[in-house]
């Protein structure tokens, strides 16, 4: 959830990346959207957004990185186009009594691309603990593009989302080979449950003569069982997933942190 002065300081910077005449359009629309009697438009106008504001991704100083990465954890790890910030600020202008309703209804019948910004600017809505519901529905989508909009960069889903539903973002992102080091907070995210079920997972890969993802171990440091310990006794390893073995069956072993797991990610 951004706060106000947050939601402020979004706006001003996003709305700094406009020429002029964009921006006309933009103060237009929101005013529209904004009034109780014409939100209604919403649907609408985001629609159209694409024939009135550029497509070009945006530029950011590191000084404005450093104020969005506050306001918006992750924000820098994917890009952002002028559209997108156009569409979030229609969503930002929504009145929060009504904003859940419009927008809850509007995804049902959103394009793709438009699904992607829906997903990715919810964090930036005072109330958006109100759409858990609807981003945990949205994780069952495949649609790599939609999956990633809640799964990379975005730190909507561990903050606001039950540990159910958490996993099963963690388990989707390896059944749709997405990689797991661009979700955001994921090493805070770990639990004995998720695990548990990606231990299991590993058993029938294994079983059926498959490979594993070695981002799988980052979840499952920490909580390895012996049933898995054993199968890696009977198994051989060469390379970098031999050192992910390694590394894993060390108890407490420090150099298991974001850093390492990430380049093993990147890799």
């Amino acid at each position: 959830m951004s706060s106000f002065k947050e939601q402020e300081q979004f706006i001003t910077l996003a709305k700094s990346k406009f020429n002029s005449k964009e921006l006309d359009w933009i103060l237009a629309k929101t005013a529209i959207i904004s009034n109780i009697e014409t939100c209604k438009k919403f649907n609408m106008l985001f629609s159209l957004t694409s024939r009135f504001i550029g497509s070009e991704t945006i530029t950011w100083s590191p000084d404005e990185l450093e104020q969005l990465e506050i306001i918006y954890p992750g924000f820098s790890k994917t890009p952002w186009s002028k559209q997108d910030l156009a569409r979030i600020l229609l969503m930002l202008a929504l009145d929060i009594s009504i904003n859940k309703t419009i927008i809850e209804a509007f995804f049902e019948i959103a394009e793709m691309k438009e699904q992607v910004v829906l997903y990715r600017g919810l964090y930036f809505l005072e109330n958006a603990s109100d759409f858990s519901a609807q981003v945990a529905e949205g994780i069952r989508t495949n649609m790599v593009n939609v999956f990633d909009a809640i799964a990379s960069g975005n730190p909507f889903a561990l903050q606001y989302l039950d540990e159910e539903a958490w996993n099963q973002l963690v388990l989707k992102s390896f059944f749709m080979d997405r990689p797991l080091y661009n979700v955001q907070n994921i090493d805070l995210g770990k639990n004995e449950h998720l695990a548990n079920m990606l231990q299991d997972y590993v058993k029938e890969r294994w079983a059926a003569g498959r490979q594993v993802s070695l981002e799988i171990w980052r979840m499952v440091a920490g909580y390895l069982r012996d049933d898995i310990k054993q199968l890696i006794s009977e198994r051989s390893f060469d390379g970098l997933e031999k050192e992910v073995i390694e590394q894993i069956l060390q108890q407490d072993n420090p150099n298991l942190n974001s850093e390492y797991w990430d380049r093993i990610g990147k890799n």
